[in-house]
């Protein structure tokens, strides 16, 4: 399917007015491909078809589910092992030191294996340290019908294979109709809710530990700092955010100091 360079740009505007999610000038092809399973899918023949039904009724499932065609990406389980190590053999320990209790928000969570990742490097944790800890993880995202997947649990042998080891697999996961489900503790453990990081998101409470990765790139340079800084007002002194490795914090973002290893870079909320 072809995208014309006017209708790319009101599909731009569509998405930014909407959803604040900018899209790059390079990205006509792909965004062209992405959309074609989603044009003939609700029986249309062109993009500008779709677009005017956009238009016409911003609010409906039609927007989201075309935000969901151009920025859905393949979901991997630990993506990043680094972040994960960290989490296992530092941060979970410090965090809880003075406090048996966590709060974990996962922004942009997709189809949920993020905010069940961080779950499961828990359960790692309290295995091997043997201290239990009362952990909530809040997973938001602007797609329900991704939201849907991630509270259900279930996924595929083909989604499982990316990133989740068979030891793991075999402990959380057991076999029902339509794929595996991850067990009841971790789906206890994770509440998902949907949400626009361009609203008011200050009643999500304070978090001692945030994921915000592969989110920011969609917005603005303007948008990411305004969403970063009101991250950090929500996190507890001592609190770390993880980024994607990719990504470089914003110089106008202030209250963070950026932690570093051999093999993993955070931020710390002074």
């Amino acid at each position: 399917m072809f995208i014309t360079a006017m209708e790319f740009q009101r599909l731009s505007k569509l998405l930014k007015r909407n959803s604040g999610v900018v899209l790059a000038d390079d990205k006509q092809y792909l965004v062209a491909n992405r959309l074609q399973p989603l044009v003939e899918d609700i029986g249309l023949d062109r993009l500008s078809d779709l677009l005017e039904m956009i238009a016409v009724l911003p609010n409906n499932s039609l927007m989201t589910k075309t935000l969901d065609a151009i920025t859905t990406n393949e979901n991997n389980w630990f993506r990043e092992t680094s972040h994960f190590n960290y989490l296992e053999t530092t941060l979970f320990a410090q965090l809880i030191k003075n406090n048996s209790s966590l709060s974990v928000w996962s922004a942009g969570c997709s189809s949920g294996e993020e905010a069940y990742s961080i779950s499961l490097s828990l359960n790692k944790y309290v295995q091997k340290s043997g201290q239990q800890v009362d952990a909530k993880i809040i997973a938001t995202d602007m797609s329900t019908s991704l939201l849907s997947k991630a509270e259900a649990g279930v996924y595929t042998d083909k989604e499982l294979c990316r990133g989740l080891s068979n030891e793991l697999r075999n402990e959380h996961f057991f076999g029902i109709r339509g794929g595996f489900q991850i067990s009841s503790v971790h789906r206890e453990r994770v509440c998902f809710s949907q949400l626009n990081l361009l609203d008011d998101f200050s009643s999500l409470g304070q978090f001692d530990l945030v994921f915000c990765r592969k989110v920011l790139p969609y917005f603005s340079t303007l948008l990411r700092q305004d969403i970063l800084n009101r991250i950090v007002d929500l996190m507890k002194p001592g609190a770390y955010l993880f980024l994607d490795s990719s990504e470089a914090k914003p110089v106008d973002v202030t209250g963070l100091e950026t932690i570093r290893n051999s093999t993993c870079k955070c931020y710390r909320k002074r």
